[in-house]
Formats: structure tokens, sequence, C-alpha cells
């Protein structure tokens, strides 16, 4: 998998794998965070970098350290690897996540103004 595709996956997991938890392998997230706690097991550095990138999504640092992670124990399982962007591209041909230059935007909730957009140049006006 690409550096990029790894970044990816981390943010996944770290912006969406709390919302998973709730709901388990059964949400399209869990099924990748499934595999993923699965291949670093408990109780390990790999598992406490997952949970911290979990606990604390808004701090980027932490995806980059969950990528690491991902990247450290695909270079030494490629099942894992092929296992991991298997699920990814599944993931990505419902919809549910990005790859490689694709957008997916998803709203839940209530507001009065809702942009989801990409590359956009120029204002936005209400």
């Amino acid at each position: 998998m690409e550096d990029q595709i790894v970044l990816a996956v981390a943010t996944a997991l770290a912006t969406k794998g709390a919302e998973a938890l709730g709901v388990g392998a059964r949400s399209a997230i869990g099924s990748l965070l499934s595999l993923v706690r699965g291949r670093f097991g408990a109780g390990t550095r790999e598992s406490a970098v997952l949970d911290a990138a979990m606990a604390h999504p808004q701090e980027r640092w932490r995806h980059a350290a969950l990528a690491s992670a991902l990247a450290d124990a695909m270079a030494r399982d490629p099942s894992f690897t092929a296992a991991l962007d298997d699920e990814w591209r599944r993931l990505a041909r419902a919809g549910v996540v990005a790859v490689q230059g694709q957008v997916v935007n998803h709203f839940s909730g209530t507001a009065g103004k809702v942009v989801q957009a990409r590359d956009v140049q120029g204002d936005i006006n209400f």
C-alpha cells in the first residue's frame, strides 16, 4: 500500500474508530478496526497507539504515529498487508472511505447550513 493510503487508513481509524466501538464490527469502519486490532493484539505498543489516536482524533500527529505502526506491521506481515488493502478497497467501493482523489461526504445531525465540497475555488455565499 502507498504511504498516502496507509495514512488515510490511520486517519479513518482515528476519526471514526471510537464511533465503531459502540456499533462493533457491524459498522463499515468496525470491520477495519477489528482487522487492525486483531493484528496489533491486546496490551501492545501498537494497540496503545491505536487507542490514543482514537481518543484524540483531532491530534494529527497521532494519525502519523498510527500510520507508522500500521506500516511496521505491514512490513512484517504480508498477509496483513493484503487483508488491509482488500478491506480498504471494499470500503472505498462502498463509498465509506475515499481513495486516491475520491471524495466521500457524510453529514448527520442538524444545522442551518452545511457545505460539503472538494476543490472549492472562490467564495461560498449563503
